[in-house]
């Protein structure tokens, strides 16, 4: 497991480069860990990965709150949540609700609707139209949850960061 601090170079581009996603940080204090081929950043106090050249928030409520705010989001029923909570794809019929409207191939925050808590980072088979109309199949690609390695590691980071600083 390695860890270190960004520079201030470093926090620039990664600044520039959320931005161009249509993220605002400030990038005031950053970190990377990694281990096991898994690589997270805890930028300003949040916690992000990366998937397919994206930084993306961790599914994390209590970190990452503001950032998961600003996706669009599917709420499953309590049934999927366990199914959801070991990495498989979400199915059309454990959907409740969907908030916001997205296109295939976008990020969606996955929520279990009791508690509106994010479970998991997931990127969209269907459009959020397409997907209203759908009884069937699966629908969104599970690409981070709630308890896995990036969200580990991301905790580890965050630890490491208070008790440095």
């Amino acid at each position: 497991m390695r860890f270190h601090r960004l520079s201030k170079s470093d926090l620039r581009a990664l600044r520039e480069k959320l931005r161009s996603q249509g993220l605002e940080l400030e990038c005031r204090t950053g970190a990377v860990m990694e281990a096991e081929e898994r690589r997270v950043l805890v930028l300003d106090g949040f916690v992000l990965f990366e998937h397919r050249g994206l930084l993306l928030p961790i599914a994390a409520e209590r970190v990452n709150g503001p950032l998961l705010s600003r996706y669009p989001a599917v709420y499953v029923d309590l049934g999927a949540v366990p199914h959801v909570l070991n990495g498989a794809a979400v199915m059309r019929p454990g959907i409740v609700r969907i908030e916001g409207t997205f296109s295939r191939g976008d990020v969606v925050v996955v929520r279990e609707e009791r508690g509106s808590q994010a479970i998991a980072i997931g990127e969209a088979l269907l459009s959020s139209e397409e997907m209203l109309s759908a009884s069937k199949g699966r629908v969104i690609a599970n690409v981070q949850r709630h308890g896995d390695k990036y969200h580990e590691l991301g905790m580890r980071a965050l630890e490491l960061l208070r008790t440095t600083s």
